[in-house]
């Protein structure tokens, strides 16, 4: 893959990603429910994805055991548990606020790095953090007459921003030179798993009861863009461009999700709201930026 191509995946990727949200949206307002969407998500990307790494790198599937109980404790602790915050988080709040919500993990994933002393923050990247968190503050939107966005929303959208941080250390931390693409196929058969246990213990049903022609195209839309294009997408053009610059390209995804949450669902942030949005992707940016400026430093 060449490195323009590269970087019109990660592109097309964010995209795909940023279509989540108002899928899902688009799903409950046909009556499905978010354990039903994830169960059918996780446990088909999955399916798709085995299929994908055994066609093309055979033996990889082949893990140590050890490997297997870290997929699911990243599973558990990281992306499992973001996803189930971020879809209950769209009951409570709308598409574009929730994906704004979300990408505010970067400066979490960094704040954690200052506090466990991991790695040090300096005035660029504080300044970027800093002003990441004032606009999520902001998209929030407490002062308004209408009181903001529910507070449930609010902690769910965070609780989700908190889990794909874990989720981004977690990996890091105790799968480094590992397969990409073997250990979201592992995390996405865990967390389909974690779903359907998850709705034993609640009694949530999640048979496709009731689920007309316009359910079945949302579902497969579901598992086809924002779940297996996307990471597909983005894996692959990891190895051309690094995560660096994928990671600052994938910045843009609540763009996109606003977007089109605006053409389809017809959701407007509000002057405040749109100030937020914009702060935080900014900051974002800022305190990537700063960190892949101090990764190209040379060693003394």
């Amino acid at each position: 893959m060449q490195r323009r191509t590269a970087i019109v995946a990660v592109a097309v990727s964010a995209a795909c990603f940023g279509t989540l949200a108002v899928f899902a949206s688009l799903a409950y307002e046909r009556g499905a429910e978010p354990l039903q969407l994830l169960a059918w998500r996780f446990g088909a990307a999955a399916v798709l994805l085995s299929v994908y790494v055994a066609l093309t790198r055979p033996t990889s599937l082949r893990v140590p055991l050890a490997d297997v109980g870290r997929f699911a404790a990243i599973s558990i602790l990281g992306y499992g548990s973001a996803s189930l915050c971020f879809f209950f988080a769209l009951r409570y709040a709308d598409a574009s606020v929730v994906a704004v919500l979300l990408y505010t993990y970067p400066a979490i994933v960094a704040v954690f790095g200052a506090v466990t002393k991991m790695e040090i923050l300096d005035s660029g990247r504080v300044f970027g953090v800093a002003i990441a968190f004032i606009g999520c503050i902001l998209v929030v939107d407490p002062l308004t007459a209408a009181g903001g966005v529910h507070p449930l929303g609010v902690a769910l959208g965070l609780g989700a921003a908190a889990g794909y941080a874990s989720f981004t250390i977690l990996s890091h931390r105790w799968m480094p030179g590992r397969s990409r693409s073997v250990l979201v196929t592992y995390v996405f058969g865990v967390t389909a798993l974690l779903v359907v246990s998850v709705a034993a213990a609640t009694g949530a049903a999640l048979a496709p009861v009731g689920w007309g022609w316009e359910m079945w195209a949302l579902m497969a839309a579901i598992v086809l863009l924002p779940t297996f294009a996307a990471v597909i997408l983005y894996l692959r053009a990891l190895s051309r461009i690094g995560t660096g610059q994928a990671s600052l390209i994938s910045t843009f995804e609540p763009v996109f999700t606003i977007a089109l949450a605006a053409v389809v669902l017809g959701e407007r942030l509000s002057a405040v709201q749109g100030v937020g949005a914009a702060l935080v992707l900014a900051g974002v940016l800022t305190a990537e930026l700063r960190a892949r400026r101090a990764e190209q430093l040379p060693v003394v």
